[in-house]
């Protein structure tokens, strides 16, 4: 029989790394809705951003947190690039040939960044070494840290949340998500929003590499198994829906949490892949879809 504060600890687990995959995933979900493409190095971004993470702390010192003041603008400046020399030359294309060339142009730009990442810092896992004291609440123990990323997590969600419905340009991309053809009629600039698309979908990625390089082992080829999850959260939440991510990463973080536990981590990232399957064969929509 489990105890109590196992099964505590592995919900608070499930809920965190379920935290950081719906931060990531959301990005993805915006550039698809908003440029059609797949971005098969998202994942790639998230690891990048880990790694700067950790050479900012390890090399210079700066509190792991302090860095996402670093990370939040290099990546959304690395996203808009991104997106302006290799999306943007196919985006006048067909839909479905712009699909095909934006998951084999981005395939392959997530096979040159894991294998350049690999030369330059090596294939050794890496990892940010901090800790805060525990949290005893009663009889319990709980990590002050995971509770901290926990929280740090939640108002990036809810920033996030009031620039797409505040701000003109957040209503632009929800609205070029849910009426393409609408939002082109009534001015909108596609390729503008597009590009600032990529950089908040880049950058949010990165943004949850720094949360998981506190929390578990960061490789250079780690991104390409982390987009096929992204993939599942999304499809599982329902496409452009921040809700249905946020939904969708708490139950894959969660069912990766448990099936670690009982069956071994080594089954945890087949999770991804049943539950992709499973969605696709019997609620194709999601359980959200556009908000």
């Amino acid at each position: 029989m489990i105890s109590f504060p196992i099964i505590l600890q592995l919900i608070i687990g499930g809920i965190l790394l379920g935290g950081i995959y719906a931060l990531a995933a959301f990005g993805l979900s915006l550039i698809f809705g908003v440029s059609r493409v797949l971005n098969i190095a998202h994942g790639d971004m998230l690891m990048l951003g880990a790694l700067m993470s950790y050479g900012v702390f390890s090399f210079m010192g700066v509190n792991p947190f302090y860095s996402l003041f670093i990370i939040l603008p290099f990546f959304f400046a690395v996203g808009m690039v991104f997106e302006r020399f290799l999306i943007r030359p196919i985006a006048g294309r067909p839909h479905h040939e712009a699909l095909v060339a934006s998951v084999l142009i981005t395939l392959g730009a997530s096979l040159t960044i894991a294998d350049l990442t690999s030369f330059f810092t090596g294939a050794d896992v890496k990892g940010i070494s901090y800790s805060l004291p525990p949290l005893n609440i009663g009889l319990f123990s709980v990590s002050s840290l995971r509770l901290l990323v926990l929280g740090v997590i939640l108002v990036l969600t809810l920033c996030l949340h009031f620039y797409l419905r505040r701000t003109f340009t957040g209503m632009a991309i929800r609205a070029i998500t849910q009426e393409r053809e609408g939002a082109m009629l009534v001015g909108v600039n596609i390729s503008r929003v597009s590009m600032v698309t990529f950089g908040i979908g880049t950058s949010t990625a990165a943004a949850a590499g720094m949360f998981f390089a506190i929390l578990f082992a960061v490789t250079p080829f780690m991104g390409i198994p982390l987009t096929v999850k992204y993939l599942a959260i999304i499809v599982l939440g329902g496409l452009g829906s921040l809700v249905g991510s946020l939904v969708g990463g708490l139950i894959l973080g969660l069912t990766e949490s448990f099936t670690g536990f009982y069956l071994g981590t080594q089954w945890s990232p087949t999770v991804a892949f049943l539950v992709l399957i499973l969605i696709l064969l019997f609620r194709p929509r999601g359980l959200f879809g556009i908000e």
